[in-house]
C-alpha cells in the first residue's frame, strides 16, 4: 500500500525522546520555550507558544480576541471542521462562505455579502498550503474592523511575495499533527504579533494562571500545555523541515509534469511564481471521483485523501441543527466537494511510485 501521508520521523526524534526521559522536566520546560523560540523564528512572528494540538490552539485563539455567544465568525465552507466547531464551541455562529475555484480557499469576493453587524473575525485557511488572497482578505477586514484569524494547520512552509504564511492574521494557529508537515505526534502553535494577545493566550493556556501567579486563576483558561516530550521531537523536526518542502515540491512538480504529459482530464490549483509551497496536499479536482478513489486503493493500493467529503454546513451536527450556523450560497464549494482527490505526497515517496499513481489514474480514467 502507498499510503496518502507518512511522517518522517527518525533516530534523531527517537534520542530526543530518550534525553527528555533521562532529564527531570517533563512538561513546559527548556525544550517547549526553545521550540517556541524556533517556531516563531522560522514563521516571522513576534511571539509563538505552543499548545497541545491545532483544534485547542484555534478555542484558545478565539478566546483570546473575545468571541462570544450571539457574535458570528466567517469560515470557509470547505475547511477542517475545527475550524467551524471551534467557533460553536464559543455559542457564537459561524457563517460559511464559498471558495476560489482557482485556489480552494476561501474566496473574498464572497466574504463582504456576509458581514453583519454581529460579524467579529474572519477565520480563513490556506488549503493544502496554497496561500488564500490575503491582502484581499485584510482589506475587507480593516474595512470592517474584524480581527483575522489564520487556520495555518495545512500553511507551515508555504509563502508568497517572501511572506511566511502562518504569522499573516491577527492571530494564527498551526497543527502538528502526524500527517503534518512538521510532526510532534500532537500539539499546536498559536502566532501573534500583539503582545496583549499573547500574554492572554499564555494565561488561557494554562488553566487561566498567569505566568508567575501560582495558583491565581485570573481567566476561564484550560490545560493546553505542550509536553516537552512533543517539543523535543518538534525540535528536531525543524532541522528537516527545508528537506521536507523541497522534496514535496520534487514530488509536486513530477505529478504535473505527468498529469500534462499523460493529458489527464484533473483540474489543479492555479499557482503564481510569487508563491513558494509546501504541498501538504496535493490536490486534483476529477470527475466520478470516488469510483477513482475506492479502484486506487482496491486495484493498485494507492491510498489517498477527500479533504473535504462535504461542505461544513452539511456535516451532522449542523445539518440536523444540534449547532446553529448560518450559510451563503456555496455552489463551488459543493463541486469541489464532489471532485477533491489529494494523492500522496511525503517525502520518502519514490518518483517511480509517483509515476505509477499516474499510470493507474490514467487506466482507470478510460474505463
Amino acid at each position: 500500500m502507498i499510503p496518502w501521508a507518512q511522517p518522517n520521523i527518525d533516530k534523531h526524534e527517537l534520542n530526543a525522546v530518550i534525553k527528555v526521559f533521562k532529564s527531570d522536566r517533563f512538561t513546559m520546560g527548556n525544550h517547549v520555550k526553545l521550540f517556541e523560540e524556533k517556531m516563531s523564528s522560522y514563521c516571522e512572528a513576534k511571539y509563538a507558544l505552543a499548545v497541545s494540538n491545532g483544534t485547542v490552539a484555534l478555542d484558545i485563539a478565539l478566546k483570546a480576541i473575545g468571541i462570544k455567544a450571539g457574535d458570528e465568525v466567517i469560515v470557509p465552507a470547505v475547511t477542517y471542521f475545527s475550524s467551524a466547531s471551534s467557533v460553536s464551541y464559543q455559542n457564537a455562529t459561524p457563517v460559511f462562505v464559498d471558495i476560489d475555484i482557482n485556489n480552494f480557499s476561501i474566496d473574498p469576493n464572497k466574504i463582504e455579502k456576509a458581514i453583519t453587524k454581529k460579524t467579529k473575525a474572519i477565520i480563513y485557511i490556506d488549503y493544502g498550503g496554497i496561500p488564500a488572497d490575503y491582502q484581499k482578505i485584510k482589506k475587507i477586514a480593516n474595512k470592517h474592523k474584524l480581527v483575522i484569524i489564520n487556520d495555518a494547520a495545512q500553511s507551515l512552509g508555504s509563502s508568497v511575495d517572501n511572506k511566511r504564511l502562518g504569522c499573516l492574521g491577527d492571530i494564527s494557529t498551526m497543527s502538528f499533527h502526524m500527517a503534518k508537515i512538521l510532526t510532534t505526534v500532537e500539539g499546536g502553535m498559536i502566532f501573534t504579533n500583539n503582545k496583549k494577545l499573547y500574554s492572554k493566550v499564555q494565561t488561557l493556556r494554562n488553566i487561566g494562571e498567569p505566568i508567575n501567579f501560582k495558583y491565581n486563576h485570573h481567566l476561564i483558561g484550560t490545560n493546553a500545555r505542550m509536553t516537552e516530550i512533543s517539543a523535543a521531537m518538534g525540535l528536531e523536526q525543524i532541522k528537516k523541515l527545508n528537506f521536507f518542502i523541497k522534496k514535496r515540491n520534487e514530488i509536486a512538480n513530477l505529478y504535473i509534469k505527468k498529469i500534462k504529459e499523460f493529458d489527464l482530464s484533473v483540474s489543479l490549483p492555479k499557482l503564481n511564481k510569487t508563491t513558494k509551497y509546501s504541498y501538504f496536499f496535493f490536490p486534483i479536482l476529477i470527475s466520478n471521483r470516488d469510483f477513482i478513489a475506492r479502484k486506487l486503493k482496491d486495484i493498485y493500493k494507492v491510498d489517498t485523501r477527500i479533504a473535504y467529503p462535504m461542505p461544513i454546513y452539511q456535516q451532522k451536527v449542523y445539518s440536523d441543527k444540534v449547532s446553529f450556523y448560518k450559510k451563503k450560497q456555496c455552489p463551488v464549494s459543493e463541486q469541489f466537494c464532489n471532485q477533491i482527490l489529494n494523492l500522496p505526497i511525503y517525502p520518502s515517496l519514490k518518483h517511480k511510485d509517483v509515476i505509477f499513481i499516474v499510470e493507474s489514474l490514467k487506466e482507470l480514467m478510460k474505463k
